[in-house]
């Protein structure tokens, strides 16, 4: 299957909606703009850290790369270049006077979620990203995109889309998705600092939240912690479990053996005495009085004699026997 082309894409549907007469317009209109008129992107997640060596390549050879930029009512908002832009400031700053003002390409069309999509696109390819960056780029990029597949009709399932975008698989953007969404924020901002990798940070959002929090305090006494690490502690937990349940079968059985054992009718029957019994028994006969019941002699009772008629029988019954 071809490789997803968002940049033409999005190209295409620019010129798509271009009005008739507006033909030769151009998309962008590169202009020069003083570097204080320009504003860093709410949007932007990217890591403006270390640009001292891109500082001294723009000084020793110039911007290579135009920034680009869109404007606003209070000057120019950046939406591609945000290290370029550190690294001029940083360079007007020091009083290079050539620096004052950048050479930007400024996008021409109004679509926030274009917008936000050429931040992300543009920046993948710019340098090598952390795997932070890289992460929350494809947490980014999947939210613009299921929201862009409202607008167009744009094959295939969202998370390929970002795989191919990001040049990468689609396993390795659901690992990330799962970064994103268990990792606890203790340990993501580790992993925004580089002192948990990727696999660690992956493997860690396997574990429920308060095992992670148990993980996180005994990576702070460590100092560091490896994918291997959160394996051994995963196997633990596992044989925990096991010991765990295992108990409680135990507990179980125990309870079972140490139920308490009830007589059974027969037992409480066979200890009652004849006086006992004939209560018993005149209380569940429905004879007496003309009718045969329980006993033989129930058609003897009358109602105010049928305790001594059933002790008879029983002292009978006992003669028999």
């Amino acid at each position: 299957m071809a490789k997803f082309n968002m940049m033409e894409l999005l190209n295409n549907n620019s010129k798509e909606n271009i009005n008739v007469e507006n033909k030769s317009q151009k998309k962008f209109k590169t202009v020069p703009i003083n570097i204080n008129e320009l504003k860093p992107s709410d949007e932007n997640f990217y890591s403006t850290e270390n640009v001292v060596e891109l500082k001294n390549s723009i000084e020793l050879l110039g911007l290579q790369q135009n920034l680009v930029v869109k404007k606003t009512e209070d000057g120019y908002e950046i939406i591609a270049g945000h290290r370029r832009y550190k690294a001029l400031k940083m360079l007007f700053e020091e009083g290079k006077k050539d620096f004052e003002y950048v050479p930007c390409k400024v996008e021409s069309e109004k679509d926030a979620l274009k917008d936000k999509l050429l931040l992300i696109i543009t920046n993948s390819t710019a340098r090598e990203l952390t795997d932070y960056e890289k992460t929350v780029q494809a947490e980014k990029l999947k939210e613009l995109l299921t929201e862009y597949k409202k607008q167009e009709k744009i094959p295939g399932r969202v998370r390929e889309i970002v795989a191919d975008i990001l040049n990468t698989s689609s396993s390795q953007i659901a690992r990330m998705e799962g970064i994103t969404n268990n990792l606890i924020p203790e340990f993501k901002e580790e992993f925004k600092e580089a002192k948990v990798n990727i696999s660690a940070a992956h493997e860690l959002s396997t574990l429920p939240e308060e095992t992670q929090q148990v993980v996180f305090e005994e990576f702070k006494d460590k100092g560091q912690l490896s994918i291997k690490d959160v394996r051994a502690k995963k196997e633990e937990l596992k044989k925990e479990s096991v010991r765990s349940n295992d108990k409680h079968i135990e507990k179980s059985k125990e309870e079972v053996v140490n139920l308490p054992r009830f007589k059974t009718n027969f037992e409480i029957v066979k200890d009652l005495t004849t006086d006992e019994l004939a209560i018993f028994i005149c209380s569940r006969c429905s004879g007496g009085n003309g009718y045969a019941g329980f006993c033989d002699l129930a058609i003897e009772c009358k109602g105010n004699n049928k305790y001594e008629i059933c002790k008879k029988w029983l002292r009978t019954q006992a003669q028999n026997n």
